[in-house]
């Protein structure tokens, strides 16, 4: 029997050989890379954000699997609550809306302080008096659309159910074409949606954006019990979010891929509008936290809401994971 190996032999070892590297490689790859649940209540350019940086593969770079859950409106804190997510990107009007009711959840960045949603309405109203006896959508009762618009109509002394119907129309583009066929009176409507309506000839009575009011509309959450016990996960989360935010902010292509994937929308013009809006007037280069911004949703919510009187801002966000990210240097590193 010859222990010799021939140059054929020699070339199939090494070939095993290799293959079971790889295979090693592989496996060890994939079991390094944790399953992640990220939840987002609509595929608004609000969160622009959370697209780019998913598809730009950046949760896989700091060892995530996302699976990305879209669950419409108000629903998603229902969702999350349940401990179905681990962390969602949601109006910051509709987190407080259910942590002053005694959710769990806690603010951990804030991609946009201002809100890009319009009430808009068919032409057949000039102003805020036409709205009395009127009929005007919101997505769903409790949800942005509709926390936004309550407090506006008694401003402008209308009672919302009394004065103003609100109805629910749950979709944004079926919205639009009910305030374009006048079988509803104005709707509140966000971006891309807004530039859709102004194209069929609905028209704006009112910007959010530039009411002067600063407040939270694209978060980043999670419960305070996830948040306390997977510390080191929270802070990978976050850089991969500050660097999808850089990449949203720096490569225009990304960003529009990101939105026609995960916002729907296939119209080249509509697509670089959009982007060319929310790169130059919303989102902010990090998404630190704005303690003014959620004091003035808190007060907000307290017109209609006797639980969210008297409370402060700190007791719903974490300050602490963005600060360790600006101490130890990473967002320098990312924004030199």
């Amino acid at each position: 029997m010859s222990f010799l190996s021939t140059p054929t032999t020699r070339a199939l070892q090494f070939a095993a050989f290799a293959v079971s590297v790889l295979l090693g490689l592989s496996s060890t790859q994939a079991a390094a890379l944790e399953r992640l649940r990220v939840g987002y209540p609509s595929p608004s350019a609000n969160f622009y954000p959370l697209f780019a940086t998913k598809e730009a593969n950046l949760f896989e770079k700091y060892g995530f699997e996302p699976e990305m859950i879209y669950v419409q409106g108000v629903q998603l804190i229902a969702v999350h609550v349940a401990g179905q997510l681990d962390f969602s990107s949601v109006s910051g009007l509709v987190f407080l809306q259910a942590s002053v009711e005694g959710s769990d959840l806690i603010l951990l960045a804030s991609s946009n302080d201002s809100q890009p949603m319009k009430l808009m309405v068919h032409a057949g109203i000039s102003g805020p008096k036409d709205l009395k006896g009127k009929t005007v959508a919101v997505t769903r009762f409790g949800s942005l659309t509709d926390l936004l618009l309550r407090p506006v109509l008694k401003n402008w002394g209308l009672e919302p159910q009394k004065d103003v119907k609100l109805l629910q129309i749950g979709r944004l583009p079926d919205m639009v074409l009910a305030i374009a066929q006048k079988k509803v009176d104005g709707g509140v409507i966000s971006f891309p949606n807004s530039l859709q309506a102004e194209k069929m000839g609905v028209k704006t009575l009112l910007d959010f954006a530039d009411s002067g009011l600063d407040i939270p509309s694209t978060t980043v959450v999670a419960s305070r019990k996830y948040a306390n016990t997977h510390r080191e996960v929270v802070l990978r989360f976050l850089k991969a979010y500050i660097e999808g935010t850089r990449r949203l902010l720096t490569d225009k292509e990304l960003g529009i891929r990101a939105l026609r994937k995960y916002g729907g929308v296939n119209d080249r013009e509509l697509l670089t509008t959009t982007y060319d809006l929310f790169t130059t007037r919303y989102t902010k280069k990090v998404p630190k936290i704005n303690p003014k911004a959620v004091e003035t949703a808190l007060s907000l919510l307290a017109e209609g809401n006797p639980r969210a009187k008297g409370r402060k801002a700190e007791e719903f966000m974490d300050t602490s994971f963005m600060d360790e990210l600006e101490s130890t240097g990473f967002i320098r590193s990312v924004w030199p």
